[in-house]
């Protein structure tokens, strides 16, 4: 998270916002926001799971105390919403850097990665 963070300009460039969903409370998230993504992007507290599930990232049960907890993964989502790439990680070491991330940014057509106006960034 910590590496994201340092490169939000290369982000930025590229129209990209980055978000990070986590099923911990919202205290948790913004202690995480604070902490480790240096208040350089968003972190949202999803604690009933519903976006994670929707997305197909629940990892049921598998959580300290048996929560449910969401698989490590990363996707790109273009400003009509549109899934544009997904990496599910099996372990931390196995987490696309940002680096990576930012090639497939750049891989992916610039028209429909561009902020359109009326649609949020």
């Amino acid at each position: 998270m910590r590496e994201f963070a340092q490169h939000k300009k290369e982000f930025d460039a590229l129209h990209t916002r980055i978000v990070a969903i986590s099923a911990d409370d919202s205290a948790h998230a913004r202690q995480v926001w604070q902490k480790v993504a240096d208040r350089q992007y968003t972190i949202l507290s999803d604690p009933g799971a519903r976006v994670i599930r929707s997305y197909g990232v629940l990892h049921p049960g598998a959580g300290a105390s048996g929560d449910d907890i969401a698989l490590d993964t990363t996707l790109l989502v273009d400003v009509n919403r549109q899934e544009r790439w997904r990496r599910v990680s099996e372990t931390l070491p196995d987490l696309p850097s940002a680096e990576e991330t930012l090639k497939r940014i750049r891989e992916t057509p610039s028209q429909v990665l561009k902020h359109q106006k009326g649609i949020r960034k």
